[in-house]
């Protein structure tokens, strides 16, 4: 099975459920500096496949875009979607909002994507040697120094159509080429095996409701669950429940 993934949380579906992710707050001129990056890729992407020459309303043209089907050229390439990232010269950084000495394996790091320690990282390493990026990042404690126990921001760098059509119940969207979406509240998703053997993560882009998503192999999340690596859970949302390679 492949999985989508979540923060843990403490007090599940309680209306005071926490997250065990610790409280993050954005740094102003860090998040400036992270999209200004974002910013200069995205144009880098849009030029060099000439376009300025389409018209991203168009939807006729919508499978030319090297962002289909989410093409927005005035924004940037979302962490952990497939797109690889320049190393930027210092870590990106963001302040804990209260002192904490031990922190969970996988984060939130208010760059819009999950920042994960070196346990995690030697984890996806093994099943997926050289594939995706850890940018560095560092967790800033209330006083101003920097946390001892270091975090990466993960960059899934695999962006795949892998999802079985003819097993899952989803079909082409009709205004939006090479877009599907689900026929049915009750969602079957499954994934051919062979395309996903040897993989640890990547992003379903033809898929609508992989939304901000990545994908996660069984091997991974398996391994993950035997070395303890703590934040995550699988999100049962409205993505179905489980989906299975097949």
């Amino acid at each position: 099975m492949a999985w989508f993934l979540m923060m843990d949380s403490r007090n599940r579906g309680d209306e005071d459920e926490t997250y065990l992710s610790p409280e993050i707050e954005e740094i102003p001129e860090e998040l400036e500096r992270f999209e200004a990056m974002g910013k200069a890729l995205g144009r880098e992407l849009y030029d060099a496949v000439d376009a300025p020459s389409v018209n991203v309303f168009d939807t006729t043209h919508m499978i030319e875009n090297p962002w289909h089907p989410d093409w927005h050229p005035w924004e940037y390439p979302p962490p952990m979607q497939g797109w690889r990232w320049p190393m930027p010269d210092a870590p990106f950084r963001a302040k804990l909002k209260k002192a904490q000495k031990n922190i969970v394996d996988v984060i939130d790091s208010s760059f819009g994507c999950f920042a994960i320690s070196q346990r995690a990282i030697d984890i996806i390493e093994s099943i997926e040697p050289g594939v995706h990026q850890y940018l560095p990042f560092e967790l800033i404690n209330p006083d101003g120094s920097v946390h001892p126990e270091p975090r990466w921001l993960l960059n899934v760098c695999t962006r795949t159509f892998t999802l079985d059509v003819a097993r899952s119940n989803i079909i082409p969207r009709n205004n939006r080429p090479g877009v599907f979406v689900h026929t049915s509240n009750d969602i079957k998703l499954v994934v051919h095996k062979e395309m996903v053997a040897g993989r640890a993560l990547w992003y379903e882009y033809r898929y609508q409701k992989a939304g901000y998503q990545f994908l996660m192999s069984d091997a991974c999340w398996s391994a993950f669950q035997s070395a303890g690596i703590s934040g995550l859970r699988p999100d049962y949302g409205d993505r179905g429940k489980h989906i299975e390679e097949l």
